[in-house]
């Protein structure tokens, strides 16, 4: 058992133990609180009305309400242990290659993109997919966001990858920052509404009047009600009372439109004070990590949101009609909360964005921190900044199982280099192609790559792969294909710097055209500053070898035939395949 399956599954053990024993205690509370609530009206039974009834009743109600505080105290940490166990259960079932449970990120998919759709980044068994233990909306967005562009600078890597390094040695810190952001699940609308506080300038009529309202009208009333407590008079309190229904009557659609804008956040809210105050507290030693953490501690953005979260709290209790109709009679309540909110707004709301963000950014962090932890036998790549290097030994693809992976080197050195690869049907072309464009995608975003070891160059990748026809757009599949080779060169002939992957080029044409037209793009290629893959069935094209020798060579993938049976070994080797597989294939399957 890895170290990371022997943490999982030692606390998993741990939690699934403390679960039963809170549950246990939960149902006990329960029924203290039923005993509490039916001993209430047990003096007055007895006793009937009299002062000894209220000084027996009081007790009880105090204990009544104690249990009650007690038993969301419980629910709570049953809530928290819940989430735990699953999140532990998840990650051992990952360790499994079993990962098709979280999130896939469909809604990032976009077959435009240069090379998202060709590598699989996002749908069902993406990477995406396979990386992602995001608990924020914007943290999912922040992850994909990091796969569709990702870095460039030798510099901005590597302190990524300190950063990614520094969090998977804090596993337990994770699993506590991960459970924190699934008790509560926000929506997209939900997370899109606090963002764009950020963006308003909130309004409030005669601020200055009300903010010496909200002091004086509830403090003449409480002095009212001291005539009333002696049995003396009634009028001065029954007065004010109606007094603060007047006022809040006045002031009803300013409140509403508060409510609206604020109110039913306190749960979302109460997860982002908890996610800002964990950053808060821990402390770090990468230099990417100390930065994140000393904007949101200078000022403390866990205390200002808590302040947010408890005065969203206060404005939420309108909705029990007893506690807002005696809140807002005697202490102007409803008031009091819209004017505390728009002071709130008015100080904090052009931090909230930058807040948010650094919540997406540890989000997204610990999903590669996770994913770093969970494969220590990956490594992180060597950064140059030099002339183009893509250098890596025992290359595999990380979304392949280890027992079915086979793993190849690779090296191309230098601009203007262009590999092509030939292979029968199913020997692996296609998956080798991916795992370069793969493993080059996650050494630029910092993270550990599917090697023993490997270095390069950060590039841009294009890819033309999985080209696509468009009945909408009125497009064939040989003019989408077109223009997706179109759109890369244009970028090259702009001074680009790209690493281009070609499966099968030309595939919409006939085979001389298509074998012509190759030709002339990789001759293309190679009069700019890029390095390119090419896979194909046409073993002519590796003729290129001979016209462009410093610049073409060829590699491929054998297949061997044994008692009538093919055999794929999936290693790359240098020179053009000599053996083919679609006839064999076909009498095999009785179809010729």
């Amino acid at each position: 058992m890895s170290e990371p399956a022997r943490l999982y599954y030692e606390k998993l053990l741990f939690y699934t133990d403390e679960l039963q024993r809170v549950s246990a205690k939960v149902k006990r509370f329960a029924w203290y609180r039923f005993v509490a609530f039916v001993a209430i009206f047990l003096p007055l039974i007895i006793l009937g009305w009299q002062i000894a009834t209220l000084y027996s009743t009081l007790p009880l109600i105090v204990l009544f309400f104690y249990l009650i505080k007690r038993n969301l105290q419980l629910d709570k940490i049953k809530q928290t242990l819940v989430v735990k166990t699953r999140l532990l259960e998840d990650e051992l079932k990952a360790l499994d290659h079993s990962f098709l449970h979280f999130e896939n990120g469909e809604q990032f998919l976009n077959a435009e993109h240069p090379f998202a759709y060709d590598l699989d980044l996002f749908g069902e068994g993406s990477l995406f997919q396979y990386l992602s233990r995001t608990a924020t909306v914007e943290g999912r967005q922040c992850l994909a966001g990091w796969l569709q562009k990702p870095l460039q600078e030798k510099v901005e890597i590597e302190q990524r990858q300190e950063a990614i390094k520094e969090l998977a040695e804090m596993p337990l810190w994770r699993i506590d920052f991960l459970t924190e952001g699934n008790l509560f699940q926000e929506s997209e609308a939900q997370y899109n509404e606090i963002r764009n506080w950020s963006k308003m300038e909130l309004g409030l009529d005669r601020s200055n009047l009300l903010k010496w309202l909200i002091c004086i009208v509830p403090a003449i009333t409480m002095l009212a009600a001291i005539p009333a407590i002696l049995g003396l008079s009634n009028f001065y309190l029954v007065a004010m009372v109606f007094v603060q229904f007047l006022l809040l009557f006045a002031w009803t659609k300013r409140v509403n439109y508060y409510f609206a804008f604020f109110g039913r956040k306190s749960d979302l809210l109460a997860k982002y004070m908890q996610l800002l105050r964990m950053i808060e507290e821990k402390e770090f030693q990468s230099p990417y990590l100390r930065e994140l953490k000393k904007k949101v501690t200078e000022p403390s953005a866990g205390k200002i949101f808590g302040e947010l979260k408890s005065l969203v709290k206060e404005f939420e209790y309108r909705q029990n009609i007893l506690v807002g109709v005696v809140l807002n009679g005697l202490l102007t309540w409803d008031i009091r909360c819209v004017y505390k909110l728009w002071n709130w707004h008015k100080t904090n709301h052009s931090r909230l964005a930058e807040w948010l963000e650094i919540i997406a950014q540890m989000d997204a962090f610990i999903s590669l921190a996770n994913y770093a932890n969970n494969h220590s036998e990956f490594v992180f790549p060597e950064i140059t900044d030099l002339d183009f290097l893509f250098c890596a030994t025992e290359l595999g693809h990380p979304l392949l199982k280890k027992d079915k992976r086979v793993n190849n080197d690779i090296e191309i050195e230098g601009w203007s280099k262009i590999m092509i690869v030939t292979g029968a049907n199913m020997a692996g072309k296609s998956t080798f192609l991916r795992t370069v464009g793969t493993n080059i995608l996650l050494a630029e975003i910092g993270a550990p790559v599917c090697a023993t070891s490997m270095k390069i160059r950060p590039v841009d990748l294009y890819t033309n792969m999985r080209t696509t026809d468009s009945l909408l757009k009125d497009e064939s599949y040989f003019f989408a294909e077109l223009k997706r080779i179109k759109a890369v060169l244009d970028r090259l002939a702009a001074g680009e710097q790209i690493f281009v992957i070609l499966d099968e080029m030309l595939k919409g044409t006939n085979s001389v055209d298509k074998l012509n037209g190759s030709k002339e793009l990789v001759r293309k290629l190679a009069q700019h500053q890029c390095a390119a893959m090419i896979a194909t069935h046409d073993l002519k094209l590796s003729d290129m070898e001979k016209e462009l020798p410093k610049q073409v060579f060829n590699k491929c993938f054998e297949i061997r035939i044994e008692n009538n049976e093919l055999i794929f070994d999936y290693k790359l080797s240098d020179g053009v395949t000599q053996t083919m597989n679609a006839t064999f294939l076909m009498k095999k399957m009785g179809i010729i």
